[in-house]
């Protein structure tokens, strides 16, 4: 990793990071559809373009006061090696590029080491980047799945 490319962005006033390669694109507010029996992490599912994407709420990931949404509130569309994935937050910041010497894996005490990919000390203070592979815990991941599963059984069967 010579250089990373990532999007700041702003979550109960932090300033977190993903890595660009993992960002689809950056969406205004969207209507999120509440998921009964999705994971705590699991806000619900937005439509985009007749896909449903479930929403992750960091905040409660990572053990923060979420922040209430609000009208314009931006959701990053993002892809793991499992699926695709939207979070909202505060705010987008412009997308940055940083050296490998200002990473470093010193684990921040705000935020459990195993759900970041680095930290980067700026003259903005510290940017906390994300490990987008561990947005779900394993757990979440497989009750998520059934939860889809059987939504997507019950289209077939409305049909």
């Amino acid at each position: 990793m010579d250089r990373q490319l990532v999007l700041p962005f702003g979550l109960s006033d932090q300033r977190l990071a993903i890595a660009l390669e993992q960002v689809v694109r950056v969406l205004p507010a969207l209507r999120v559809t509440p998921l009964p029996g999705a994971p705590p992490s699991i806000l619900g599912l937005a439509n985009i373009r007749g896909q449903l994407l479930p929403v992750v709420d960091l905040a409660r990931r990572f053990g923060w006061v979420a922040t209430a949404p609000s009208l314009w509130q931006p959701f990053i569309w993002l892809t793991s090696s499992t699926r695709e994935l939207l979070l909202p937050v505060a705010r987008v910041e412009t997308a940055s590029i940083y050296a490998a010497e200002d990473f470093t894996a010193a684990p921040d005490p705000r935020v459990p080491s195993t759900l970041l990919r680095g930290v980067v000390r700026s003259g903005d203070g510290l940017l906390l980047i994300q490990d987008v592979e561990q947005l779900l815990s394993d757990e979440d991941e497989g009750r998520l799945d059934a939860l889809l599963t059987a939504r997507a059984g019950g289209l077939d069967d409305a049909h």
